[in-house]
């Protein structure tokens, strides 16, 4: 029953990275801790749970570096970083629907270019491409953490699993 729940989370969460209104690395972490705790930790153990916890955090801050990164790429100064990182948070959190955090770092990236770099609407609107196409590059890469998540906490099962040896 437990791995049952535990698999379920993982797959829910591993599609969730690449959904940005899904917390989907965190599903995955609530899926092992929900596992580690129903089985009293005697196969995900403390220190497996750290090591999820620790790809957990750099899949989501890596969310919004890359995000930043890609505005950067496509010349926002400092202002349109700023706004892209702040802007995708608050696309997700206050546009609760898919797409949500790619127009909150498109609009924060842009809007700060405009107004506090004073920046043409052309090179505004660049760097706000930029932060979409940053965006995007940064749901790979949870998805990728993802991935590496379930893999290590399906593996710790798999590990678990008595064998018998079967002579005929």
């Amino acid at each position: 029953m437990e791995t049952a729940i535990l698999i379920i989370l993982c797959m829910v969460g591993l599609i969730g990275t690449l959904m940005p209104v899904m917390p989907g690395s965190g599903l995955i972490f609530i899926g092992a801790l929900a596992y580690a705790l129903l089985t009293n930790f005697q196969v995900i153990t403390g220190p497996a749970l750290m090591i999820l916890l620790v790809l957990m955090l750099v899949g989501s801050i890596g969310q919004f570096l890359i995000t930043s990164f890609g505005a950067k790429v496509m010349g926002a100064g400092k202002y349109g970083i700023i706004g892209a990182f702040v802007g995708f948070f608050l696309g997700l959190v206050f546009i609760p629907a898919p797409g949500g955090s790619l127009l909150g770092a498109f609009a924060g990236a842009f809007v700060c270019e405009l107004t506090f770099a004073v920046k043409s609407q052309r090179e505004s609107l660049k760097a706000g491409i930029g932060a979409v196409m940053g965006a995007i590059f940064s749901l790979f890469f949870e998805f990728f953490i993802g991935v590496i998540m379930v893999a290590y906490t399906l593996t710790l099962i798999w590990n678990s699993i008595p064998t018998e040896t079967i002579l005929l």
